[in-house]
């Protein structure tokens, strides 16, 4: 048999077959490619990427509305002018999007963002089959896709492989000196560009003859039936005699079992849709066992969630995440009663609900970011006047999620101050400084000016100093530069013959440098941030462009005092110090110093 490979001219045809018939989703496509080209190597130091990354998500929510439009209107057979107006209809909504989103921001758009893509993506899976009642061409449909995506990546996957190897071997022979950018970028362009184009190639075209298709893949019922539901079942042992675990101890259920209940139910009913046209076939009792008997089992299970879901959320109080925990329990438990009760059983309710209720969760009052906001403001509200230890750790903790959450101005109605407007001006330096930096400077005014004592001890205090321009060190005029790590607690070599030793002197805040015989002498690496602290504070050193609280300093101010000995003179010259410069306890300071450098020699 003669394998015939694709020519030129066929793969071209494909490719404007695609064109034609999805030209938005192409553009999409091959902007998103360029976009993520554009963030991994910004031109320009002070570039900000975030407007980049955005315009990546939303390009993929777009891709997949626009997807949803266009074969819903291929089905039911609509005039290019109506076709037209769903697509700028749903262009619009999306660049919408873009200037409401700011997930550079705010950890709430993070997840906004991800519910949409979950129900856009659902919305592919049914919207030509809105209003219609076809559900072995709805399974033929879906089974097309989901064939599809694993061709799609199993394509991309094979081609990033190969053209990554071709371009180390390219790195390895020719000294070529391909950065790693290189390689983000190709796996950008073959995910985001080929991968894309791909797929929308094998989407089906008469989706109404999928209703006369009874074809079933041997692979996917052997995969289903001997894989996929022998592990269902395994799960479903454990959870079951956990549950009676509980019953027999009488204790409330650990946090991890919502999520092994959740997996559990998502591969259950992905299963259940994977065997459905052939689960009431003669020749398949374990399938037709299964399929009988899982929304039965679903019962306790449910029960276990509800009560590992009301667990979480009566002691910590509602957030996004606990909020689509909860709604995913109560889902489950309606889809449980629709399937045991209903004698159609329509399947595809299971993605028309998940769809809907993935919107509901976005925007309004019933939201997740509404109803979580709401919660951990009342949370707040209870506490906000205790001294007690207990609830002011608890009070830092509620502070610290609304902010990194919803912004400074969720917590306007604990103060007087125009916080909107602090924001603001807090976000315009955005170009200049780092989001974690602008995070956590937000979270640390929300501290000051709520009174709320910050959590001693706490990493994000610390700061960087560093050589200027990111300077290496310069060893001119001296004989000999030895590397020193703050880590490790010894360093010794020879110097001209002459045992040289670098001890750690308690917390490491001192060293103590031992030539032979002679007297240790001591070098002072607090001494050097005390004094960068003093002109931090004056106002004298500003924080690096896109970084958080790194500073930059000259060589002279991060050299220690020189070290004489009979033989040769030390100077310890710091490339980086991390510590806190604010804290008054020495012990503590050092506890928290790591450095690296050079030990620098200059013989007499």
């Amino acid at each position: 048999m003669k394998i015939k490979l694709p020519s030129l001219q066929s793969l071209w045809s494909s490719f404007a077959a695609v064109l034609k018939r999805f030209p938005l989703q192409v553009l999409l496509a091959l902007l998103a490619t360029a976009a993520w080209w554009y963030a991994v190597d910004p031109p320009g130091e002070d570039d900000n990427i975030g407007p980049a990354i955005r315009f990546i998500c939303v390009s993929n929510l777009a891709l997949t509305l626009l997807l949803s439009v266009d074969l819903y209107a291929e089905v039911n057979k609509l005039g290019k002018r109506r076709q037209w107006f769903l697509r700028l209809l749903a262009v619009l909504v999306c660049a919408g999007l873009y200037f409401l989103l700011h997930p550079e921001l705010y950890k709430a758009d993070i997840y906004r963002i991800a519910l949409l893509a979950f129900s856009f993506h659902l919305l592919v899976a049914f919207a030509p089959f809105i209003g219609k009642s076809s559900l072995n061409g709805f399974w033929q449909y879906n089974k097309t896709l989901f064939l599809r995506f694993l061709i799609s990546a199993l394509y991309a996957g094979v081609l990033f492989a190969g053209l990554a190897i071709a371009l180390s071997a390219i790195n390895a022979l020719f000294n070529a000196d391909i950065s790693s950018n290189v390689y983000v970028r190709l796996f950008a362009l073959v995910t985001a560009g080929f991968a894309t184009v791909f797929f929308l190639a094998g989407l089906p075209l008469d989706l109404k003859a999928l209703e006369e298709d009874h074809s079933y893949p041997r692979g996917l019922q052997v995969f289903t039936q001997y894989v996929l539901i022998p592990l269902m079942s395994i799960y479903l042992l454990i959870l079951l005699v956990y549950e009676v675990k509980i019953a027999l101890e009488w204790q409330l259920p650990k946090g991890m079992v919502s999520l092994l209940i959740l997996g559990y139910s998502v591969f259950g009913i992905l299963s259940l849709l994977l065997i459905y046209p052939i689960k009431d076939k003669e020749g398949y009792g374990w399938i037709r066992l299964f399929s009988k008997f899982f929304y039965v089992m679903m019962i306790p299970l449910v029960a276990l969630l509800l009560l590992a879901v009301w667990k979480r959320v009566g002691i910590y109080g509602i957030t996004e995440s606990r909020y689509i925990l909860t709604v995913l329990a109560v889902w489950l438990t309606l889809l449980t009663a629709y399937f045991l009760l209903s004698r159609k059983q329509n399947i595809m309710m299971i993605p028309i609900s998940l769809s809907l209720l993935s919107l509901l969760a976005v925007y309004g009052p019933q939201s997740a970011f509404s109803v979580s906001r709401y919660s951990q403001r009342l949370r707040l509200k209870k506490i906000i006047h205790s001294k007690a230890p207990k609830d002011v750790a608890e009070q830092r903790e509620v502070i610290y999620y609304l902010v990194r959450n919803h912004g400074l101005k969720s917590l306007q109605d604990f103060t007087k101050r125009d916080l909107e407007a602090l924001e603001d001006k807090m976000e315009t330096k955005m170009i200049k400084s780092s989001r974690y930096g602008i995070e956590n400077d937000k979270i640390d005014s929300a501290y000051a000016i709520l009174k709320i004592a910050k959590e001693k001890n706490s990493y994000s205090d610390n700061v960087e100093l560093i050589l200027a321009g990111g300077a290496m060190v310069n060893v001119q005029g001296f004989d000999l530069a030895i590397p020193i790590e703050g880590y490790a607690p010894e360093t010794e070599v020879k110097v001209n013959g002459l045992p040289l030793k670098l001890q750690k002197v308690g917390e490491g805040g001192r060293v103590k440098l031992t030539a032979g015989v002679e007297p240790a002498q001591e070098i002072d690496v607090l001494k050097i941030a005390r004094k960068a602290s003093l002109l931090i504070k004056a106002g004298q050193l500003k924080v690096k462009p896109k970084s958080y609280r790194t500073y930059e300093l000259s060589q002279a101010q991060l050299s220690s005092d020189a070290a004489v000995f009979s033989g040769f003179t030390a100077v310890m010259v710091f490339s980086s110090i991390d510590t806190k410069i604010d804290e008054v306890d020495d012990q503590v300071m050092a506890r928290w110093l790591n450095y690296k450098g050079m030990l620098l020699i200059r013989f007499k």
